[in-house]
């Protein structure tokens, strides 16, 4: 019997790396915050589109450093940085906007040929 398929590798078993590479294989970002524990799923595709229009690197190490917890910033004024992991759950509360058809399609199709 085979294990279960791990959120933070493709299909081959290769890991995610990047915002783009989990949105094309479908996958979700839970931060958690390192200070109080809240914790917030949000879709990878919306995330990637964000950083794609700001030209910010989209590694994931890299990703993580441009988050912070609101609850944590606001009660404390400390920049409390958030754990990220790579997830199957659904995204949870408020989303980011999705890319349009063509951009998402331009995506696809430069990892198909």
């Amino acid at each position: 019997m085979s294990a279960a398929p791990h959120a933070n590798v493709d299909h081959v078993g290769r890991k995610l790396r990047t915002l783009e590479q989990c949105a094309l294989y479908k996958r979700t970002i839970r931060l958690t915050c390192r200070g109080c524990g809240r914790s917030r799923v949000m879709d990878a595709a919306a995330l990637w589109w964000l950083f794609r229009r700001k030209e910010w690197d989209d590694s994931l190490g890299e990703a993580a450093k441009r988050f912070c917890c609101e609850r944590c910033r606001d009660e404390s004024s400390r920049v409390v940085r958030p754990s990220l992991t790579v997830t199957r759950e659904m995204p949870e509360g408020p989303q980011l906007p999705h890319p349009d058809k063509h951009e998402w399609r331009r995506l696809v199709s430069r990892y198909r040929s």
